[in-house]
């Protein structure tokens, strides 16, 4: 007897883990959440670009990092598109619902961030601040290509 109630008590433990450790990944995919989640993402980016740009107006001298927040932009923008998941256009977003119903034209746009990303690695690998500071140009403008069709102005 004193077997099967060690047994019992052992699935029972492994049932409320499951339980509990499995509520989490549901709430998760909460829209509400995602979107909290897809924010703070788009807020590093903000970040990441900021500071690259700090270093390319000569505001401070820190050009060893430039590749650094470069490689996290590259890291960002292979992540993207899973941030745009079905259901998490409403709510507070400025994401637009053309999004999901042309998904198509906004991977491509997803696309356009990756290789724009994937050339400012390349510029700031090579420590060129001049190459750094075209491929920034060019990445405000893949930013461009997707804010503009698909992000709803602020109010």
């Amino acid at each position: 007897m004193g077997r099967f109630r060690g047994l019992f008590h052992a699935v029972m433990f492994g049932l409320l883990a499951m339980a509990v450790l499995g509520a989490p990944a549901v709430a998760a995919d909460d829209p509400i959440n995602v979107i909290k989640y897809r924010q703070k993402v788009m807020s590093a980016v903000g970040a990441h670009m900021g500071s690259i740009g700090a270093v390319l107006k000569g505001e401070v001298s820190f050009t060893g990092h430039v590749a650094g927040h470069a490689r996290a932009l590259q890291a960002t923008s292979m992540m993207a598109a899973d941030m745009f998941p079905p259901g998490s256009g409403a709510g507070d977003t400025r994401a637009m619902a053309k999004i999901w119903e042309n998904w198509a034209e906004f991977e491509k746009a997803i696309k356009a961030f990756q290789v724009a990303t994937g050339a400012l690695v390349e510029a700031a690998d090579s420590d060129d601040m001049a190459a750094v500071s075209a491929a920034m140009g060019n990445l405000g403008n893949a930013c461009g290509g997707c804010h503009k069709p698909f992000r709803k102005p602020k109010e």
